[in-house]
């Protein structure tokens, strides 16, 4: 396969999920790498419990749980291992390890990283082994104008990406009134706007609580008149909107930071006409795929905080307010979901 720019929203999920997991893949590798340099495996030659490893590498209390979640990365994959007990122990599978290879035309797919040196000098999982004996969070990135360069890199990442297209194509086929929750700082909405037929009956809003990503997605849609941003929390009933308005709407990599989502389910219920879509599209979901454990590591220490959760919450509490499931996929333990408004 020759590495070249693919558009994305045409490729099956199977195919995107396989470029996804080599990109995790190497992930787990970087991890390892990181944890070899930092002398994490040193403490491992001999098997410890969680508690003597967080002892001897000086783990800020606190943050132990998180030191577990690093252990379990390296376990699976392949460099550490668990002996089972109560507690379990971990020690180092291998002090010759050989180096990995990745598919670097899968990579590129997954991340627009033309080779595995140039994902390694991009990602930032040194830092989450630093953040253990430190105390704050120095990894975290707040939805604010400080992480927004931050913000924006991801959220136009091709994986990251092809979730949102997905998204957009199923909610602006229901009609031209659409409704973006959580929008970001607002390349769902222009995608949306791509879509959305341009006439008086077109609206594409977007609702964001973050008040740097509201003014960051008003700038980027200016040119748009049929495109509005809104702050609002998506977890409150949004009284100013009119109920049934809407054909369709989505929230894309928010889910999985909302405290209360059965009060977003009545929000879109509320918003959302019936027969109307709704998609709930890129959530961190507990459901034990390969990449489980490194972005279990990756979300420890993120703030805000994460609230993965599983198919039957989603699914379940969707069918409990009244919206009916079409279609789903994962990349992952990423989750993608398409409901019908009954």
């Amino acid at each position: 396969m020759v590495a070249v720019q693919a558009d994305v929203a045409d490729l099956a999920p199977e195919e995107m999920e396989r470029a996804y997991l080599e990109y995790r893949r190497a992930c787990y590798d970087i991890v390892y790498r990181n944890a070899v340099e930092r002398g994490v495996l040193d403490h491992l030659h001999a098997p410890v419990t969680l508690a003597e490893f967080a002892d001897r590498m000086g783990v800020v209390p606190d943050k132990v749980p998180v030191a577990g979640l690093l252990l379990e990365a390296l376990v699976r994959y392949g460099g550490v291992r668990r002996i089972d007990g109560t507690p379990p122990r971990y020690q180092s599978a291998s002090a010759d390890r050989p180096a990995s290879t990745f598919d670097e035309d899968l990579l590129f797919l997954a991340t627009d990283k033309r080779s595995f040196a140039e994902l390694l000098h991009s990602e930032n999982y040194a830092g989450i082994i630093g953040a253990l004996t430190t105390e704050g969070n120095p990894v975290s990135a707040t939805f604010d104008q400080a992480n927004l360069p931050l913000w924006e890199e991801v959220l136009q990442a091709p994986f990251y990406r092809y979730s949102r297209l997905q998204a957009v194509g199923q909610i602006a086929a229901a009609g031209p009134r659409l409704l973006d929750l959580a929008c970001g700082p607002g390349f769902g909405l222009l995608e949306l706007a791509e879509r959305t037929p341009d006439s008086p009956d077109s609206t594409v809003l977007g609702v964001e609580i973050s008040p740097d990503f509201v003014r960051s997605a008003t700038e980027r849609t200016a040119h748009d008149p049929r495109v509005r941003v809104l702050r609002g929390d998506v977890q409150e009933p949004l009284p100013f909107l009119r109920g049934g308005f809407f054909d369709g709407a989505m929230i894309v990599g928010a889910y999985h930071f909302l405290a209360n989502p059965a009060a977003m389910w009545d929000t879109a219920v509320r918003l959302v006409r019936p027969g109307g879509r709704f998609c709930v599209a890129y959530v961190l979901s507990k459901v034990g795929s390969y990449d489980q454990e490194i972005m279990d590591l990756r979300f420890a220490l993120r703030r805000p905080r994460s609230y993965p959760p599983t198919r039957a919450d989603v699914v379940d509490l969707a069918a409990a307010k009244g919206m009916s499931l079409d279609r789903e996929y994962r990349l992952g333990c990423w989750c993608w979901y398409a409901f019908t408004r009954e």
